[in-house]
C-alpha cells in the first residue's frame, strides 16, 4: 500500500526539507529559508521531490537536445511526429480503459495485483483491435490528418499502444508500493532511450521515422524496471478475481475512460487541427512548444498527480476532513513554485527559440509565449484535478472534459474561418484552455467544499 511507502520520513524537518532544495537546486540557505514558508513538509514533499528530481532530469535531456535535433530534422518532420504522437496520446488513453488507476485503492494486495493483470490484458485486446482498425482505415486518417508521411509508420501506433499501456499499468503498480524512486529512474531511461535514438537515427537521415522510434522508445523505457516486485502475488491472480475486480471498479471503463479520452483529445486535439487547417510545419512548430514547455509542465504535473492521488485517497479512508485544506495547500504551492519559471520561459521564447533552434523556429517561439498562461494554470489544476477520481465523482470530469474540447474545436474553427493564421489560432486555444483549466480547479474545489 501507498502507506507502506519507502520514502517515509526517517529523519528531522530539517532532512526533509534539505531533500526539497536538493531537487530544486536551491544554494543559498538564506534564500532556502524563506522558501520554507512555500514548500509543504514531510512524505508528499519527499515523494513529489523524487518524482520530480527525475522527471526534471529527463527532461533537461530531452531540452538540450532539441536544438541539435531541431537542426537534424526538419519543421514538417516534427509534424508528422507531432501527429503520430497526439493519436498516440489519445488511444493511450484508453489502452486499459483507465483499470490502472484504481491499481492503488484497494486495501488488499491481492486485489491490487488482480488490477495490474486485468489492465495488461485489456492492453493486449485493445492493441490487436487497433492494429485491424488501421489496417482497413489507414488511409483515410492520414487523409483526414494532412499527414500522407505517416502512412508508411502507421504500424508503429498499436506497437505504441501495447508498450504505453504496459508502462502505464506497472507505474501505477509502483505508485502503490510507494517505489517513487523507481518510478524517477524510467524517467530518466526514457529520456536517454528517446534523445539516444533519434539523434543517431537523425545523423543516419532517417527522416520521420527517426523520430518516432526515438518517441517510442522515450514513452516506454523502464517497463521490466516496474515490474519487479510482486511477482508471486500477481501469479496468484485467478480469473475470478480479475472479473469481479473488473465489476467493482466499473466506472473506471465505463465513465473514467471516456472522461480520460476526452480530455487527451482536448489536449492532442490542437495539433491534428494546426496540421490539418495550417499544415504540418504549423504542427512542428506546436510540437516544440510541448517539448520545450508542454512535456516538461506535464510531466512534473503527472509526478505530483501521482504522489497527490495516494496521498488524498488514504486522507478520504482515515481524514476525510483534511482533504479540502490539503487541496487549497497544494494547489498554492504548485502555482508558486511554477507560475515564475514557467512565466519567464514562456515571455522571452520569441528571441530565445530562434537562437537556440535556429531561424526556422521564430513562429514557435511565438506559439510558446501565447501558451505561457494556460501551462501556469495546467501546472496547477492537472495534478489536483485527481481528486474527482478519489471522490469517485468521475462524472463531473466527463462533463468538463466534453466542454473543453468543443471549446477548444469552436476556437481553432473560428480562428480558420475568420482568416487567422497558425499563431492566431495557438492564441485563441491558449485562452480557451486557460478558462478551461480555472473551470476545473473551481468545479473540484465545490465537490470537496459538498463533501465536507
Amino acid at each position: 500500500m501507498f502507506s507502506e511507502s519507502i520514502l517515509a520520513a526517517n529523519g528531522s524537518d530539517c532532512s526533509r526539507t534539505s531533500g526539497i532544495r536538493a531537487v530544486l537546486g536551491i544554494r543559498a540557505v538564506g534564500l532556502g529559508r524563506r522558501l520554507d514558508a512555500f514548500l509543504p513538509r514531510g512524505r508528499f514533499v519527499q515523494s513529489v521531490g523524487v518524482l520530480a528530481g527525475g522527471t526534471a532530469l529527463g527532461q533537461l535531456v530531452v531540452v538540450l537536445a532539441s536544438p541539435l535535433l531541431a537542426r537534424l530534422y526538419t519543421p514538417h518532420d516534427f509534424g508528422v511526429l507531432a501527429i503520430y504522437g497526439s493519436l498516440l496520446g489519445i488511444l493511450s488513453t484508453v489502452a486499459t480503459l483507465r483499470y490502472e488507476l484504481a491499481i492503488p485503492l484497494p486495501e488488499k494486495e491481492q486485489e491490487g495485483a488482480g488490477l495490474v493483470v486485468l489492465a495488461l490484458g485489456v492492453c493486449l485486446g485493445m492493441s490487436l483491435v487497433l492494429a485491424a482498425t488501421l489496417w482497413i482505415w489507414g488511409n483515410p486518417l492520414v487523409h483526414f490528418a494532412n499527414a500522407p508521411a505517416l502512412r508508411p509508420h502507421l504500424w508503429l501506433l498499436p506497437v505504441g499502444i501495447a508498450l504505453v499501456g504496459t508502462y502505464q499499468t506497472f507505474n501505477y503498480w509502483a505508485v502503490r508500493r510507494g517505489a517513487f524512486p523507481l518510478i524517477a529512474r524510467t524517467k530518466l531511461s526514457q529520456a536517454a532511450a528517446n534523445v539516444g535514438l533519434q539523434l543517431g537515427l537523425g545523423i543516419l537521415g532517417a527522416g520521420p521515422l527517426g523520430l518516432l522510434v526515438g518517441d517510442v522508445a522515450g514513452r516506454t523505457a523502464g517497463v521490466t524496471t516496474l515490474s519487479h516486485g510482486g511477482g508471486n502475488t500477481l501469479r496468484s491472480v485467478t480469473f475470478r478475481d480479475v472479473r469481479r475486480l473488473a465489476l467493482r471498479y466499473k466506472r473506471f471503463p465505463l465513465i473514467s475512460s471516456f472522461s480520460g479520452l476526452l480530455n487527451s483529445a482536448g489536449l492532442q486535439m490542437p495539433v491534428i487541427l494546426l496540421a490539418t487547417l495550417f499544415g504540418s510545419q504549423a504542427a512542428g512548430w506546436f510540437l516544440m512548444v510541448q517539448r520545450v514547455m508542454g512535456a516538461p509542465v506535464t510531466l512534473l504535473g503527472q509526478a505530483t498527480a501521482q504522489v497527490y492521488f495516494g496521498e488524498a485517497a488514504e486522507l478520504r479512508l482515515k481524514q476525510p476532513e483534511n482533504l479540502r485544506a490539503f487541496f487549497i495547500k497544494i494547489a498554492l504551492r504548485l502555482f508558486v513554485l511554477g507560475g515564475l519559471p514557467i512565466g519567464l520561459i514562456g515571455l522571452t521564447a520569441p528571441w530565445t527559440f530562434p537562437l537556440l533552434f535556429g531561424p526556422d523556429w521564430r513562429m514557435a517561439g511565438w506559439m510558446a509565449q501565447a501558451l505561457t498562461a494556460m501551462y501556469v494554470m495546467q501546472f496547477v489544476v492537472y495534478p489536483l484535478s485527481q481528486t474527482l477520481n478519489v471522490l469517485e465523482r468521475q462524472d463531473l470530469q466527463l462533463a468538463w472534459d466534453i466542454a473543453r474540447l468543443l471549446l477548444v474545436i469552436t476556437s481553432m474553427g473560428v480562428a480558420s474561418f475568420s482568416g487567422w493564421d497558425a499563431i492566431g489560432a495557438v492564441v485563441a486555444l491558449g485562452v480557451v484552455m486557460l478558462v478551461g483549466y480555472l473551470g476545473l480547479g473551481i468545479i473540484t474545489l465545490w465537490v470537496l467544499a459538498r463533501t465536507q
